[in-house]
């Protein structure tokens, strides 16, 4: 919405890609600097957002705040707001479960906050066509009425609160599910001495082998923010009457992957050596 004062929670890379798609729109685009790291002040910083030194200003200031963080923080975040006494709309953009999102609402509606449950599936965006924004609730087109002009491309569910959430939680059970699974079969194959073998075989009849090796290089950076996703997915697969085994499997490949942070391209062999150690951080919530 044009002239809209707009908040953005954890200017992490997908969060500046939401907050330039509503300046785009025409928003004021706010971020609070307090207790944050010198990284994301440097990224707020180059995307010109204005410093509203702390979340309780930015619930002062703000028509709108969107929350893009770890999926293990997203419930805090929301008590925070409901703390400052917001009275605009939030839009909890993270990757949860439907239920939780549900909670949160409830727990922000109880407080007079026009609660949105949304997510984002793709990369963060720099052209359209490549990231979409999903809106579920009442008010969700007035949350959409920030995102029309893009790059991130807004589209509203029917439903109610909790459908943007369950579309994640379903999308990412598969994609982030079968990069978990082609690690663990290349973890495996190398501890079992097939490694090559595999390759071999499946340049004859299964997935290009150097997908499988691309998959790993890419996840591995970002495995520690998948964890306490695969959590979430767990709780969505087991309330819809599914079972949560794999992505237990899941979160414990990601968990072994976690120290690759921030790494550029992890080399296949350390990756693979990382896999076997059966070490990692349980960030279970």
């Amino acid at each position: 919405m044009s002239g809209w004062k707009f908040g953005i929670l954890h200017p992490g890379q997908m969060g500046v890609a939401v907050a330039n798609t509503a300046r785009n729109n025409g928003c004021e685009v706010y971020w609070a600097s307090e207790g944050r790291s010198a990284e994301t002040c440097r990224r707020a910083g180059q995307a010109g957002f204005k410093d509203s030194g702390s979340v309780a200003a930015m619930c002062e200031t703000c028509e709108v705040i969107a929350s893009v963080c770890p999926p293990e923080f997203a419930e805090a975040m929301a008590c925070e707001i409901a703390e400052h006494r917001f009275r605009g709309v939030y839009v909890d953009a993270n990757a949860i479960s439907p239920h939780r999102a549900r909670r949160i609402g409830q727990l922000l509606t109880s407080r007079g906050i026009t609660f949105v449950d949304g997510c984002i599936i793709g990369q963060p965006a720099t052209a359209h066509g490549e990231t979409w924004i999903y809106l579920s609730g009442e008010e969700a087109a007035r949350a959409a009425a920030c995102f029309g002009v893009g790059p991130l491309e807004v589209e509203i569910l029917e439903g109610g609160v909790g459908q943007a959430s369950a579309l994640k939680m379903c999308y990412s059970a598969h994609a982030k599910g079968m990069a978990a699974l082609r690690a663990a079969v290349l973890g495996a194959a190398a501890e079992l001495g097939v490694l090559r073998d595999l390759e071999r075989q499946w340049s004859r009849s299964g997935p290009p082998f150097a997908r499988a090796v691309e998959s790993i290089q890419h996840t591995a950076p970002k495995a520690w923010r998948f964890v306490a996703e695969m959590y979430e997915i767990i709780e969505t697969f087991e309330a819809a009457g599914m079972p949560g085994d794999f992505h237990h499997g899941a979160a414990e490949i990601y968990s072994r992957l976690a120290p690759f942070k921030g790494a550029e391209k992890p080399d296949l062999g350390e990756a693979l050596k990382q896999l076997r150690a059966r070490e990692g951080v349980n960030a279970k919530p």
